[in-house]
């Protein structure tokens, strides 16, 4: 999904004892994380929703992929059960303009794990990364975890490492509208 679609399962067994806050109370954004480890990023967030709601806009595929800002176009080639195939277009400024291609294996844990791999693409080395989804006192805590190598010549990476961190906080941001609409 964008710098986001989807390594530890999470056992859920959380009783809350204060309701979510209500879509309605929640206009402001929420604190998003960025931690950055060579090709890695990891973007964390908790936002006062179930993890049923977080998984149902996670799992719309098409629809939340392609409202992402560096995704053009997502298509659901397959599905078996959990384990299905996905084909999106980035174009973004990281891409430097193209347009490109990857298919992915995605792999479903419901409402706790999202795992993706990169099976063939163009302009891209390796591509994977996962979602965790974790029930917290505040509703959900999620983690979106991803390796991104370009196929790029090595003067051009710390352009792409520049460029591709700003669209994944808007990624984030993005999520959190979509995720605390009623």
């Amino acid at each position: 999904m964008g710098l986001g679609v989807i390594a530890a399962v999470i056992p859920f067994s959380l009783t809350l004892t204060q309701p979510l806050a209500s879509h309605a109370q929640t206009k402001k954004a929420f604190p998003i994380a960025i931690k950055q480890q060579s090709d890695t990023r990891t973007a964390t967030m908790t936002l006062p929703v179930t993890p049923e709601r977080a998984w149902a806009v996670l799992t719309n595929y098409v629809a939340i992929g392609e409202a992402m800002p560096d995704i053009t176009k997502v298509q659901v080639l397959s599905r078996s059960g959990s384990s299905l195939r996905l084909r999106q277009t980035y174009q973004a400024p990281y891409t430097f303009g193209l347009a490109i291609t990857a298919d992915l294996a995605v792999e479903e844990v419901p409402k706790r794990l999202i795992r993706f791999r990169m099976l063939r693409g163009d302009q891209i080395r390796h591509l994977e990364g996962h979602w965790t989804l974790t029930p917290v006192q505040e509703g959900t805590k999620l983690q979106h975890t991803i390796t991104l190598v370009p196929e790029l010549p090595s003067v051009l990476q710390a352009g792409f490492s520049q460029l591709s961190q700003p669209s994944l906080h808007q990624s984030m941001l993005l999520l959190q509208q979509r995720m605390l609409r009623p």
